[in-house]
C-alpha cells in the first residue's frame, strides 16, 4: 500500500513539474501568479519530503503532517485565483470578490476549522478533523464562487473551469477519505489514505495540466443577461455603472 502510494505521489510530482515548466515556458504564470506560486510551493515541499523519506523514514510521518497542514492553508490561494478570474472584467467587483473569498475563508477557519485542534485532547484525531473541516470550507467557498459566476452569467472559460473542476475532484475525494478515516479506525484506514489521497491529487493535477496547457482569456462580452429578461447590452451598461460606483466607494 505504502509503496503504491509513493509511486502515485511520484506521478503527481512529475505533473507538478510539467505544469510549472509549461507555465514558465509559455509565460502563463503571469496570468495565474497565485496558482503557479502554489505549484512552486508543492514542488519544493515535495522535494523536501522525498529527501526526508530517503534519509530518515522515522521522521517522515511528523514532517509529512507538518507539510500537509501548511499545504491546507496554501491551497486557499487557488480559491483566490479563481475568484480573481471570475470577476476579471469588472475590476471593482474583482477586488470585492477577492475580499469576500478571503473573509469567508477566514471566518470559517476561525469558527469551524481551528476548534478541531483547540478543543481536541488527542493529536491524530485532531489533525484528521482539522484537515476534514478545511476541505469542507474550501468546498463551501468553491460553491459560493460558482453561484457568483452564475449570478453574473460570467462564462468561466477553459482555464478557470479546469481549475474549479480539478480542485472540486481533489476536495471531494479528500472529504470522503477523511470522513471515512474518522468513522473507522484511523490506524487501519490510514493505509487506504496512502493511496486515495495522492490519487485524488494526481487526478486534480491532470485536469489542471490539460486546462492550463493553453490560456484562453475570458472576454468581457461573455457577461450576458441576468434575471429579468434584459438584453446583454443593457446588462453590460448596468454592470459597468455598478463597477464605476463601486470603484469610487473603494477609493474613498
Amino acid at each position: 500500500m505504502q509503496n503504491l502510494g509513493m509511486a502515485i505521489s511520484v506521478c503527481a510530482f512529475l505533473l507538478v513539474g510539467v505544469i510549472l515548466f509549461r507555465g514558465i515556458s509559455s509565460r502563463h504564470f503571469k496570468l495565474f501568479p497565485l496558482f503557479y506560486s502554489y505549484m512552486a510551493y508543492v514542488l519544493c515541499g515535495s522535494t523536501v519530503m522525498y529527501l526526508v523519506y530517503g534519509l530518515d523514514r522515522r521522521a517522515y510521518p511528523s514532517v509529512y503532517w507538518f507539510y500537509y497542514l501548511i499545504s491546507i492553508l496554501v491551497e486557499f490561494s487557488v480559491l483566490v485565483e479563481i475568484s480573481d478570474h471570475i470577476f476579471q472584467s469588472l475590476p471593482a467587483v474583482r477586488r470585492l470578490g477577492r475580499a469576500l473569498t478571503i473573509v469567508t475563508s477566514g471566518v470559517l477557519a476561525l469558527l469551524y476549522v481551528l476548534p478541531a485542534i483547540v478543543w481536541s485532547h488527542y493529536l491524530r484525531p485532531a489533525l484528521l478533523d482539522f484537515a476534514l473541516r478545511a476541505s469542507v470550507t474550501k468546498i463551501v467557498v468553491l460553491i459560493a464562487l460558482f453561484f457568483a459566476s452564475r449570478q453574473f452569467r460570467s462564462k468561466l472559460g477553459k482555464n478557470v473551469a479546469g481549475l474549479m473542476l480539478g480542485f472540486s475532484i481533489y476536495m471531494g475525494v479528500n472529504v470522503a477519505n477523511l470522513a471515512a478515516a474518522k468513522a473507522f479506525d484511523p490506524a487501519i484506514y490510514g493505509q487506504v489514505l496512502w493511496i486515495l489521497t495522492p490519487t485524488a491529487y494526481a487526478l486534480c493535477l491532470l485536469v489542471w495540466t490539460i486546462a492550463l496547457w493553453d490560456t484562453v482569456p475570458a472576454r468581457s462580452a461573455d457577461i450576458v443577461s441576468l434575471a429579468g429578461g434584459k438584453g446583454p447590452k443593457e446588462v453590460a451598461l448596468e454592470l459597468a455603472h455598478f463597477n464605476s460606483e463601486l470603484s469610487k466607494l473603494i477609493e474613498k
